[in-house]
């Protein structure tokens, strides 16, 4: 975040040249004054601390409402060229490894998806198709909307 900072008000003091009329880095936000010719419109900067790839990092919002979106992308565009060139690529994120699936020596049955109907109680057979409770809605609605009957 403090690195993000640093280099955000560069960019837009030194870099650009453009006047920065407040700032509060507590709160993460700069207001500056960006000229485009003759023209001079109110823009900010705001910094928000985020997690990025597992590590903490920070999350760059750039407005400038009287000017088109492209000139908000160019300035992100530019501190993220310079935040690579004075401190280089930023680090490779943390990967994090699911843990192994438990082992299954007993012969039990795996476990169950989301969604998937429950499993009968050991030593009885299966229910026939569309006698499940979770089933027989879905067949009274098929019945309600086929006029002509479930055979056809």
């Amino acid at each position: 975040m403090e690195t993000t900072w640093n280099a955000a008000v560069r960019l837009v003091r030194i870099d650009m040249g453009m006047p920065i009329l407040e700032r509060d880095q507590e709160m993460g936000f700069f207001t500056f004054t960006y000229r485009d010719g003759n023209r001079s419109v109110q823009g900010s900067m705001e910094m928000v601390r985020t997690e990025v790839d597992g590590r903490p990092g920070a999350r760059v919002i750039v407005q400038i409402p009287q000017m088109p979106t492209y000139v908000e992308s160019l300035i992100l565009t530019r501190l993220g060229r310079k935040l690579r060139s004075e401190f280089g690529e930023p680090a490779p994120p943390v990967v994090h490894r699911p843990a192994p699936p438990p082992s299954n020596p007993s012969g039990a049955t795996p476990d169950r998806r989301p969604g998937d109907p429950e499993p009968p109680p050991s030593g009885t057979a299966p229910a026939p198709p569309g006698s499940s409770p979770q089933e027989a809605p879905a067949n009274r609605r098929e019945r309600a909307i086929n006029p002509a009957g479930p055979e056809v």
